[in-house]
């Protein structure tokens, strides 16, 4: 996966180049704050995926947006105003990531799976994501399976939803097993990133103060077993 980071910020850009360099499965990472090079890199095939902000002065990333077609384009913003959220998906950007809700493990989780087809928005309120992304997630997956999915993107093991749901362990694995195959998913990081798209449960809370996913800096946890 060939990664071009599009910013104006060159702080934002090397952090994003610290992170993404190395890790399995991107094989370049790249980076500019000019949109006319954004465009020429693009266009030359040089990239697969874009990480795109929205507020540059020269040009905007909503601006700059259909000029990118060729590549999978992801936003990578502070910026999370709904109308902002909604046009950029509209006009094409297989995601929206605001700036830390996501811990760097997840967020390359996220990356991948919008190269692969996946819508994923991240760190925007439930209510903000395009209409049907959060119901259409949720309806997937049983009542049973969804408590357990809640927990795990709480960080829990599958141990500790054993005890706090009163079943066997054995039971929460197949639990995992069949929600990770209706999500389309490997891992439990990518199963809690694409969780993240249905937004807090409003159904009914699991133990004290739990109410499903929140999206924010250190959703994730730091498990990622297999399940």
């Amino acid at each position: 996966m060939r990664i071009l980071a599009v910013d104006d910020n060159p702080i934002i850009r090397m952090g994003l180049r610290t992170l993404l360099d190395g890790t399995e499965g991107v094989t370049s990472v790249i980076d500019t704050g000019d949109p006319d090079e954004a465009v020429a890199h693009v266009r030359g095939g040089h990239v697969d995926v874009v990480l795109l902000d929205v507020r540059m002065p020269r040009m905007s990333g909503l601006e700059l947006l259909p000029r990118l077609s060729g590549a999978t384009v992801v936003m990578l913003t502070h910026t999370d105003d709904p109308s902002t959220v909604s046009e950029a998906l509209a006009a094409g950007a297989a995601g929206y990531l605001v700036h830390g809700a996501l811990e760097p493990r997840a967020m390359v989780d996220a990356i991948r799976l919008c190269r692969n087809g996946s819508q994923v928005v991240s760190g925007v309120s439930a209510g903000l994501t395009a209409p049907g992304t959060a119901p259409a997630v949720r309806a997937l997956l049983s009542p049973r399976e969804a408590e357990v999915m809640d927990l795990v993107a709480d960080g829990l093991s599958n141990g500790e939803v054993a005890a706090l749901l009163f079943i066997s362990e054995k039971t929460v694995k197949n639990h995992v097993n069949s929600l990770f195959a209706k999500l389309g998913v490997t891992t439990r990081s990518q199963a809690i990133v694409r969780w993240l798209q249905s937004g807090p449960s409003t159904d009914s809370a699991v133990g004290p103060g739990r109410t499903g996913p929140q999206v924010g800096p250190g959703t994730l946890g730091v498990r990622t077993a297999a399940p």
